[in-house]
């Protein structure tokens, strides 16, 4: 039987309140002698000097509390000082009414990892779940998994960014800490007090390392008839479409007839590939990808002209455009060979012998090569490029390329945008002109004041 050494209290460090609550105990000892005969104990104290049938063992101390709903709970340490500090902590998160059942932080991380994926999966489209159960299952739970979450410290959260940045691009470990730090802000409250992603300022945020801006080079006119001319006739309304209207791959790929009309195109659905799911049409990035975009007349001609030489084969699909998964008919405009819908994977071969046949084109023009690296996607910047040569503001650029924000299309833009000195400087002149004026002939009066005064004259 262990006694406590503070029978009703706990006194907290540095203060003279004490609480009810939380009490230190002495497993070891014992306020009277179990026996007739024992004697006082070497380690025991004044109030309790007899040895009690735990003495001995690896924890001393015992901090029992009351929570808040009334249940007692106990937790033991080996050494005073540590339970003393256990002790306080419980008392703060309880004044403050933040405490958590100790029990519930013992659970691990990946056991609310998998309740908050329940809870949020439903908020979110299919290629958000997949790339969130990949970032978990690749890079978060090997590390944290088996971990207790109320164990887990801003400390090690660091540890593991380091790690990471040694394996993942800046942008793709952004992404993933994104994940991470959600699970943690899903589980305060209930599993653990406060997140250790949180920070009180600049000086203990978690770091993450930087990324490298690039500045966006579109392709040249050449470059894109290059492409034109080396894309198989399958394929080449879809480069001219993509480069005179901007889309997303899988929106390209995702359209169907009834979204091309005369000079414009509707983008409302895209085609996705979920792990283990196949392909099907989802709805696209954000409610601001849902959008008409206009585009000459001569490429909804040469779209017409495709559907004429390749026509759209009806197929059942998975459609989750909106919300919910149903089959339906489904007469997609770009397909491969055998009428299937387009995927990542094999497009990218064919997109790469694209790009070398069309830099064989262009070395027998003496034209620049397309750069290592360049996708489909880079014809989306091409678009991005025209439209802002050509005057158009930030506000239409972001609407046509269906951006969430000016802020997204001016990061990655803003460089694109002409920065000329001399319109600057007659910006300035007309608007000021009456200013700038008065201010000449102003200081031409005080330099010739000043040089009367300097020769001895009164500047008369």
């Amino acid at each position: 039987m262990s006694h406590l050494i503070e029978p009703h209290c706990a006194r907290i460090e540095g203060s003279s309140r004490v609480s009810r609550a939380v009490q230190i105990a002495d497993r070891w000892h014992r306020r009277t002698p179990a026996a007739d005969g024992d004697k006082p104990c070497k380690c025991g104290t004044r109030d309790y000097p007899y040895t009690s049938a735990d003495h001995g063992t690896e924890l001393r101390w015992a901090v029992r509390w009351r929570d808040p709903q009334g249940k007692q709970r106990k937790k033991s340490f080996k050494r005073k000082p540590d339970a003393q500090r256990y002790a306080a902590e419980l008392k703060s998160s309880m004044d403050e009414g933040s405490y958590i059942n100790p029990v519930t932080r013992q659970t691990t991380f990946r056991e609310v990892a998998e309740k908050w994926q329940a809870a949020s999966g439903v908020q979110h489209r299919p290629s958000t779940v997949a790339n969130v159960d990949r970032a978990l299952k690749r890079h978060i739970l090997p590390t944290f998994g088996d971990r207790e979450i109320g164990a887990v410290r801003k400390t090690d959260v660091q540890e593991w960014v380091t790690e990471r940045a040694g394996v993942l691009a800046p942008s793709t470990l952004e992404v993933v800490y994104g994940t991470l730090r959600a699970v943690f802000a899903w589980a305060v409250g209930e599993y653990i007090p406060v997140s250790p992603c949180n920070s009180r300022g600049r000086a203990d945020r978690v770091r993450l390392p930087s990324k490298t801006a690039k500045e966006i080079v579109p392709l040249s006119t050449a470059q894109v008839s290059a492409l034109l001319d080396a894309a198989p006739s399958r394929h080449r309304a879809a480069i001219l479409l993509t480069a005179a209207s901007g889309l997303r791959q899988g929106e390209l790929f995702g359209l169907e007839p009834q979204h091309i009309r005369d000079g414009e195109i509707e983008v409302r659905q895209q085609v996705s590939v979920i792990d283990g799911k196949g392909v099907h049409i989802a709805p696209v990035k954000s409610s601001s990808s849902r959008r008409v975009v206009p585009v000459p007349t001569a490429v909804t001609d040469t779209l017409s002209a495709h559907l004429k030489a390749f026509p759209a084969r009806s197929q059942t699909m998975a459609d989750t455009t909106d919300g919910n998964r149903r089959e339906r008919n489904v007469r997609l405009v770009f397909t491969t060979a055998s009428g299937e819908p387009v995927q990542r994977s094999p497009w990218s071969r064919t997109w790469r012998k694209m790009v070398t046949d069309a830099n064989k084109i262009l070395a027998g023009q003496s034209e620049e090569q397309i750069p290592a690296g360049t996708t489909l996607h880079t014809l989306r910047h091409t678009y991005a490029s025209l439209l802002i040569k050509h005057g158009e503001s930030v506000k239409v650029v972001q609407k046509r390329l269906g951006h969430s924000s000016a802020a997204i299309t001016l990061d990655t833009y803003s460089h694109l945008w002409p920065d000329s000195a001399s319109t600057t400087r007659l910006a300035v002149e007309q608007g000021l002109s009456g200013l700038l004026r008065e201010n000449t002939q102003d200081q031409g009066t005080i330099q010739g004041t000043s040089q009367g005064e300097s020769t001895g004259t009164d500047g008369n």
